[in-house]
């Protein structure tokens, strides 16, 4: 559903809500439990054609979706040209992040996992300082052993990302997840 007027809160549905953002939400949380019977889907990818279709957007809301529901979940920006969701959620300059991970000028996970206010079940991991070369970083062994520990500590693993037709970004990400969530702007 089209949301009307200035999305002043980056996370807009409710536990409880009746509206109909949270209903769609509600609605893909329980198609994903369908698309899951055989193969776990733990680890998600939000891309999109073009810059500005609303990954982010739908990367927190079905994060805090899944949250609400007692899984323990986690949202990664893994945009690290742009860094999307670690700018709108406030943390611009925040040092501590995934590229100081992957550059292992942080040691461990642990210091560059964020809880959110919103659900105890929900975490962010954001993108930290943009990198000069960010696709290395994504190919790296250390993004691959990040997100297999990710695996290990989460329900669901939410990774907004760059979009598939302006970086290869995307493309090298998805090797790391089980199901791509392609998002369309209407219009």
């Amino acid at each position: 559903p089209k949301v009307n007027g200035k999305i002043h809160d980056n996370i807009i549905v409710k536990e409880d809500g009746r509206d109909a953002i949270s209903e769609a939400f509600r609605m893909i949380r329980t198609n994903l439990n369908f698309m899951s019977i055989d193969n776990k889907m733990k680890v998600l990818m939000c891309t999109s054609s073009i810059p500005h279709s609303g990954k982010t957007f739908i990367s927190l809301n079905l994060a805090a979706t899944l949250a609400a529901s007692g899984k323990r979940t986690v949202v990664v920006d893994i945009d690290l040209r742009r860094r999307t969701l670690t700018k709108s959620m406030g943390h611009r300059n925040n040092r501590r992040g995934l590229t100081g991970y992957l550059t292992n000028n942080i040691g461990s996970i642990n210091d560059i996992i964020n809880k959110s206010e919103v659900s105890p079940n929900l975490d962010f991991v954001f993108a930290g300082p943009q990198p000069p070369n960010p696709t290395e970083m994504l190919m790296s062994q250390r993004m691959e052993d990040f997100m297999n520990e990710l695996r290990e500590r989460y329900d669901y693993v939410i990774i907004d990302s760059t979009p598939a037709f302006a970086v290869a970004d995307a493309i090298i990400t998805d090797r790391l997840v089980d199901l791509t969530v392609y998002v369309i702007r209407q219009g």
